[in-house]
């Protein structure tokens, strides 16, 4: 294997853990306060949602992408309305975000989404060059924001539970494993899978960003207001340092 791919992996293994660790272990969560937290997470995963998956999901086969964003809105849609603390959540914002609710379609979907992401970093690898560093460097900094979410999604405050553990780390080694596979010709999603997994990744953030965010906007909370902005604005920056 290409050594540049081996290296640029374990960036990309290291980038997730980090973004998911390091909030964990300087107490960030509690400091700033769950609706900031949560509003920052929202604005990363719209701004994720709306400048990489879905013009991604959209160029590879427009109707398996769209017919699977539906699904995922449609199902988030239902699982939040069903849940007994919905009401109770646009009173009382700051109490609960149905966190446990979002959370496992929100981590099916950034399982999905860093898969994707593995393979095109395995295709990227048979051209080499510039354009493998390009993908490569791009790949390491979205799983900054990736293993960021799924800490805020248990919303860690200190050492992680093992599951929350586990979870951070099955996310993160998604895109190493996609690369590989993919190398190995073991992997070969087709645009109408990876489309269609692209438009499930890209509903579900939709999804779940709005879901969280609007409790504490409706309310006019200006520092939950500001903390969703500067999560669209590090997402844009993350983009922007990439080659």
């Amino acid at each position: 294997m290409d050594p540049r791919l081996v290296i640029l992996l374990a960036l990309a293994f290291a980038a997730s853990m980090a973004g998911g660790l390091i909030p964990a272990a300087s107490g960030l969560l509690e400091r700033l306060g769950a609706a900031r937290v949560l509003s920052f997470r929202s604005g990363v995963l719209i701004a994720v949602a709306l400048t990489d998956v879905v013009p991604d999901g959209w160029r590879l086969s427009h109707a398996p992408f769209s017919a699977a964003a539906a699904t995922a809105l449609g199902l988030g849609f239902l699982l939040h309305h069903g849940h007994g603390h919905a009401g109770h959540e646009l009173t009382h914002p700051h109490v609960h975000d149905g966190a446990g609710v979002h959370r496992p379609s929100a981590i099916a979907a950034l399982f999905a989404h860093s898969l994707v992401d593995g393979v095109n970093l395995g295709a990227a690898a048979f051209l080499g060059g510039t354009a493998l560093l390009v993908v490569g460097a791009a790949t390491s900094l979205h799983k900054i924001a990736d293993g960021f979410t799924v800490s805020s999604l248990f919303e860690l405050k200190g050492r992680p539970s093992g599951r929350a553990l586990a979870l951070l780390v099955l996310v993160s080694l998604a895109t190493p494993v996609g690369a590989v596979l993919a190398r190995a010709g073991a992997l070969d999603l087709g645009p109408t899978l990876a489309a269609a997994m692209l438009g499930f990744a890209g509903g579900s953030f939709l999804f779940v960003g709005a879901a969280s965010a609007a409790p504490f906007l409706r309310h006019r909370d200006r520092g939950a207001a500001l903390a969703f902005g500067g999560g669209v604005l590090a997402l844009l920056l993350l983009r922007g340092l990439a080659p």
